[in-house]
């Protein structure tokens, strides 16, 4: 596999991960990294924010929208007050900006290895599964080394069957150029060219070759289930993360009075 900047510790992640899940469910995993990226990126923001200075200007705020409310003078007046409030509303945004920027990067890192690592499902050799050029009409022009590989009845479609760990299936041209490769590991349902974006976040499937007459293959992976009950949308790990990470956010804000 292939990392981008923000995947470096994405190893160090997968062993964590992997010494945890003998003990804990993932589920229970879930809800112990949106914590601690909870933590993470309140501490972050509360290590870079000036927060007297904010104390300060959130009161000058509240004072002045308080003066507009109750403002019964001249015209001349009423235009200093909106342009005071409007100088510490913006001076406020100015002095937390950058703060929750630097403090999104927690999330920004665990964001990707969470995909990796908790999104699909690898399915068991042998498993038929549905794999599509784009555009279709590259289908003609390519063909699959080390899989039977047969058209499904949609346009750009083959049904594949997994490979085994010993044995990779590798998509060439018509030329015989090996174009990409698909392993037993492999986590990703899609492959495409390197883009600039791929400096920062890689594709765990890897890459096609530039010199690919296509786009991309998508490939039908089974998603993984966190939870085995309830509506689909609550099955992933994105709702259990999300809402944690929300809620522990709100605590440690109001543990620290961070403004």
């Amino acid at each position: 596999m292939t990392f981008g900047l923000l995947d470096l510790p994405a190893p160090l992640f997968d062993w964590i991960d992997s010494a945890l899940q003998i003990v804990l469910p993932a589920l229970v995993r879930l809800v112990l990294y949106a914590t601690l990226c909870a933590w993470a990126m309140m501490y972050v923001y509360l290590r870079f924010s000036d927060q007297a200075t904010l104390a300060d200007t959130r009161a000058e705020v509240i004072r002045t929208r308080r003066a507009l409310t109750e403002h019964e003078g001249s015209f001349a007046d009423l235009n200093a007050l909106v342009r005071r409030n409007l100088h510490s509303s913006l001076r406020q945004l100015g002095l937390t900006l950058w703060p929750a920027l630097i403090a999104s990067l927690p999330m920004l890192i665990v964001l990707p290895w969470l995909s990796n690592r908790f999104d699909l499902e690898t399915p068991a050799a042998g498993t038929l599964v549905q794999v599509c050029a784009h555009p279709s009409a590259a289908q003609a022009m390519l063909h699959w080394q080390n899989a039977t590989a047969r058209y499904s009845g949609e346009p750009g479609c083959w049904q594949l069957p997994w490979p085994t760990a010993d044995a990779p299936i590798v998509l060439r041209d018509a030329n015989g150029t090996a174009l990409c490769a698909i392993s037993a590991s492999t986590k990703s349902d899609i492959v495409h060219k390197f883009t600039l974006y791929n400096w920062l976040i890689a594709n765990p499937g890897g890459y096609l070759l530039d010199s690919a007459q296509f786009d991309r293959i998508s490939m039908t992976l089974p998603t993984r289930e966190i939870v085995h009950v309830g509506p689909v949308w609550l099955r992933g790990w994105e709702p259990w993360f999300f809402a944690t990470l929300f809620l522990a956010s709100i605590a440690f804000k109001l543990r620290w009075r961070v403004l």
